[in-house]
């Protein structure tokens, strides 16, 4: 569970597809750890789904080759947060069967009953996960539509022939 650009970003996948190294990743780009492979719920009264770090594990983050590593002494003291709403969901995959489309349309995945957009990031792409994620999560933000403005010229385009 990351913090990146103040959003709640839980990264899940199969066991040792890279969630942790993407999490190692994000902290070199300057993004905070909320918590590495345990990650307790909650929701809040407002309905927020609230991700927390057991207390056994705080501040820390496992990586298979590097082991353990203590986020504060090696990031600093911000790179740690005890907790975070959750926002977001990617979902690390190897050779997904998405086809190729100009529009992509999350799934949604459920946390304490509520649900959220999931991304799909295929490892296999020769774009940098760390940027593919965060233009994503950009594109979230985003009042305007690729796709509506896409279709919009192509209507003007076929009036004017």
């Amino acid at each position: 569970m990351m913090r990146v650009n103040d959003l709640g970003v839980l990264i899940i996948g199969k066991p040792n597809i890279g969630k942790s190294s993407l999490a190692l990743e994000l902290l070199h780009h300057g993004y905070q750890l909320i918590a590495d492979d345990s990650v307790e719920f909650s929701l809040a009264a407002d309905n927020n789904v609230i991700a927390r770090c057991p207390e056994m594990l705080a501040g820390l983050l496992h990586c298979r080759d590097l082991g353990l590593i203590n986020v504060s002494e090696l990031f600093g003291a911000d790179a740690y947060r005890h907790q975070q709403k959750l926002d977001y969901i990617i979902e690390l995959v190897q050779h997904s069967n998405n086809a190729v489309s100009l529009t992509v349309k999350p799934d949604l995945y459920l946390v304490c009953g509520q649900s959220f957009p999931t991304l799909c990031l295929d490892l296999n792409s020769p774009a940098s996960i760390v940027h593919r994620l965060t233009t994503w999560l950009k594109m979230q933000s985003l009042t305007t539509d690729a796709e509506v403005t896409l279709h919009a010229r192509q209507r003007k385009q076929m009036v004017m022939q």
